[in-house]
This record gives C-alpha cells, structure tokens and sequence, in this order.
C-alpha cells in the first residue's frame, strides 16, 4: 500500500461513515507521521489492508462496511486493497494514553492514526499473543513476521527506538506465558535489527 492508495481508501470509507471519527491503527496508520516515506521505507510495501476502529462503534455498521470495503469484497477486488473494520474494544490492550497521541491523517478532518510507538507496542503484543494462542490450540497459525519485519524496517531507519519500543511493551499488564512471549518477541526484533545493520555494513549499503 502506499500514500495514494489509503487516501483513496479512506475518502470512500469516509463517504459512508457519517460523522464518526475513523482511527487507524495497523501498519498502515504510520504514513499519517510519514506521508511522504516510500512504502518499504517504513516497512509497508506488502500491506493490502487499513485497519480501522469506528468512534463511536457500531457493530452492525462495521458489518455494512465490510461488505463494500472487506477483503475479496467489492472494493478490495477492483483496487486490490481493502479495509479491516474492528471492535474499538481491541483499544483496550493499547498502551494508556494512546488517544492523547493520536496523530491526524493528513487532509482529513475526522480521521486519525496510532502514533508510531503505540503502533509498534501492539504490534509486539499481537504477535506474542498470536504465538501463545497457536500453541494452546486456540488457533491454527499465528501472525509470522510480517510485523516483526515492519518494526525492524522502522528501527534501522532511525523512525523508531528499539530501547523505548522494550520499555513500552513491558509496561503493559500480562500474564507471565505473554510477557514471556513479548520478551521472546522482542529478542527477535532486535537479533534481525543487528543482522540487517551487519549486513548492510559489509555490502556498503546504507539505509535510505
């Protein structure tokens, strides 16, 4: 996905939404503090989706948005992005403060993003909880490392701090498998970081 695309994404989610705020919260809410990054500079050259909470929710008008705008639904298979519209209680795991931090999306008034660290932070905690709930059988596979390699992409570019990102996580209340699993998460993050800069030093190629 690029800038271009979640403008044109959102302008028509936006013509259905009334006058209910739209907050975006995945990888895609980072070109709201980097409009003007190239997509696989912050790590979202392979993201097809927006994820977007209602505010105030309405289950019964996400379910009609996800009809028009869902995957493999209308929108999604003329312009091969689409929208992922959820429960604003999901919010509920962010970090406290998260709604102060909000960073407005550009050129729309009733739209806004995570801030990049609140981003990352549920990035780390989704993906430690998709690897606890695969393993208990609660479900077939977890997130892989679509989103480790998002946050990696961000670290080595200076646009997100590995130290602050670790502090965040763990302020977060868990159980001791999640915190365990967000600690194995983030050990991940920070070996793949290491051996992306190593790498990119022995073949002289920096990071734009």
């Amino acid at each position: 996905m690029d800038f271009s695309s979640l403008n044109h994404l959102i302008c028509n989610v936006g013509s259905r939404s009334g006058e209910r705020r739209l907050i975006l919260f995945g990888s895609s809410s980072l070109f709201a503090t980097f409009a003007t990054a190239p997509p696989e500079a912050i790590g979202v050259e392979t993201t097809l989706d927006a994820d977007f909470f209602l505010d105030p929710d309405d289950g019964s008008f996400r379910e009609a948005l996800i009809a028009e705008f869902g995957r493999e639904q209308s929108y999604h298979l003329t312009h091969g992005f689409y929208a992922d519209f959820v429960d604003l209680r999901l919010a509920d795991a962010f970090p406290k403060g998260w709604r102060e931090r909000l960073v407005p999306m550009p050129g729309f008034a009733r739209v806004a993003a995570l801030h990049p660290m609140d981003m990352a932070v549920s990035k780390v905690n989704a993906t430690a909880h998709s690897r606890v709930d695969r393993r208990m059988g609660r479900r077939e596979s977890d997130r892989g490392l679509k989103d480790i390699n998002t946050l990696v992409t961000l670290i080595r570019a200076g646009l997100l701090d590995a130290g602050e990102l670790s502090g965040q996580v763990f302020q977060l209340e868990h159980e001791p498998a999640y915190i365990a699993e967000c600690s194995r998460v983030m050990k991940e993050i920070l070996a793949l970081t290491a051996t992306s800069s190593d790498l990119a030093e022995k073949t002289g190629e920096g990071f734009p």
